[in-house]
């Protein structure tokens, strides 16, 4: 529906790999925006991959910085929600849970960009849902202190207020407000811990 056809739509599965980034993409393909906001729009939306790596990088065994490189073509959330419960990581470990969901993506790409044209009913109801509990899945079981729980009410509560803007663009600003929120309460709180570790003695 969003004019790539089947060799596009697998075609950007194959080399992007990144549901949300993907969804968000088509749709903007198919309401005729530039290429530079699209570019920009699925930069912002994949940045929370640089705190994916950052936090993942440390704990990960057995993996030459070559290694590591290709590895962060295949994170996604729901890789990083599998792999991050462990303190270490070993690389297999890792490849496992990737490229399992790498290929389960391509198949499962290639089985709606065949059938979609005879279940248009079923796509357009269901694509407005379809990222929600998956989502709700992974982030659930990290909010885990009051710092993600910020994180995310600001989130969801920015883009639910600029969810009629154009172009997606209520989730770059959703996503920027959350990341400056969460920064000013670590940094509140880092800088209050001195007075309360005072208090307390």
């Amino acid at each position: 529906d969003m004019g790539l056809g089947i060799e596009g739509g697998q075609a950007m599965s194959l080399l992007v790999f990144a549901g949300s980034a993907q969804f968000v993409g088509a749709n903007l393909f198919g309401q005729g925006a530039s290429i530079v906001v699209i570019a920009v729009t699925t930069l912002f939306i994949n940045l929370r991959h640089t705190l994916y790596g950052a936090s993942l990088g440390p704990r990960l065994l057995n993996a030459k910085p070559s290694e590591r490189i290709l590895m962060s073509f295949f994170l996604t959330d729901e890789s990083f929600a599998i792999v991050s419960q462990f303190k270490e990581v070993r690389a297999r470990y890792y490849w496992g849970a990737a490229l399992a969901m790498y290929f389960n993506w391509q198949v499962w790409t290639f089985v709606g960009l065949v059938s979609g044209s005879y279940l248009k009913g079923l796509v357009s109801l269901s694509l407005g849902f379809v990222m929600v509990p998956a989502f709700i899945a992974i982030i659930v079981p990290q909010l885990k202190n009051a710092g993600s729980f910020i994180c995310g009410i600001s989130a969801a509560g920015i883009s639910l207020i600029f969810s009629d803007f154009p172009n997606q663009i209520g989730l770059i600003i959703a996503a920027t407000v959350a990341i400056i929120a969460t920064l000013m309460f670590e940094y509140f709180m880092s800088s209050n811990r001195p007075d309360l570790d005072r208090g307390q003695e």
